[in-house]
């Protein structure tokens, strides 16, 4: 990871401990035991679980499908963070009385979202007739669960999907339908109303909730001066947030003046 990802993460893991309660990190076993060679394993106060994606799901397709097979291991109600989004207060008022909640929902994009007919799957694979191809997908970089089953139904149908695929080359499509565009057709089946914090992505610009990294990371890695000013300001407000991590940041290997 670079050092301004490896910040970034820090800085969601401290803030969410202190505004929404225990955190755990969920990682395969190398991704773990480069988080404890970094020394700051003890940041994820929950503790860290292994997880294994099976062989057959292609890693090179399904980048993100780690989130859905931790989220098999979790039991409902909980809240699913990406390592590169920082949630700056407390949400509990936000997701009370939700079944499943969710940043935004995403607008159907053709060279995002496109059709059933794009996929290339296994011939004994079809995609549920129930399934409503018309309803907004969820950006899912954070996202909230009530019902252990509905959780359940979820997974299952992702990991029938991601294990069906017969793409070998990542085009975004495919992990994005597997994780949140299935995610929106089934709860529309299954009944279940889905809450957003903010009505669109367009909304996300004028909001202190939330920041993510996101696309800005392709920023940071390119430009060296913007990414020591980033690694500044992170670690000036980590050490104010949290003083005890001092000795933490100070063994980092961090490009920062």
């Amino acid at each position: 990871m670079q050092d301004y990802e490896i910040l970034t993460m820090i800085m969601s893991a401290l803030m969410w401990r202190k505004h929404n309660g225990d955190i755990w990190m969920h990682g395969d076993r190398i991704g773990l035991e480069y988080i404890d060679k970094l020394g700051i394993s003890h940041i994820w106060n929950g503790g860290l679980d292994e997880i294994a994606v099976p062989d057959k799901v292609p890693e090179k397709v399904f980048w993100a499908a780690g989130k859905l097979y931790a989220m098999e291991q979790v039991t409902m109600p909980a809240v699913m963070v990406d390592l590169d989004l920082i949630i700056w207060k407390d949400i509990k008022g936000y997701i009370k009385n939700t079944e499943i909640c969710a940043i935004h929902r995403e607008g159907i994009f053709p060279d995002v979202y496109p059709e059933k007919e794009f996929f290339h799957m296994a011939e004994d694979y079809k995609f549920d007739p129930d399934w409503n191809w018309n309803v907004f997908p969820v950006n899912t970089c954070m996202l909230y669960m009530a019902d252990d089953e509905f959780k359940q139904y979820y997974i299952e149908s992702a990991f029938d999907f991601m294990e069906h695929c017969r793409e070998t080359e990542e085009n975004l499509c495919h992990m994005v339908f597997a994780e949140q565009r299935m995610l929106a057709m089934c709860a529309e089946k299954k009944g279940k109303i889905i809450s957003s914090f903010f009505p669109s992505s367009m909304d996300i610009e004028q909001q202190d909730i939330f920041t993510h990294l996101w696309g800005y990371k392709n920023i940071l890695k390119f430009n060296y001066k913007d990414r020591v000013a980033f690694n500044n300001k992170m670690c000036r407000r980590i050490l104010a947030e949290f003083p005890e991590e001092e000795e933490t940041i100070a063994k980092l290997n961090i490009a920062r003046e």
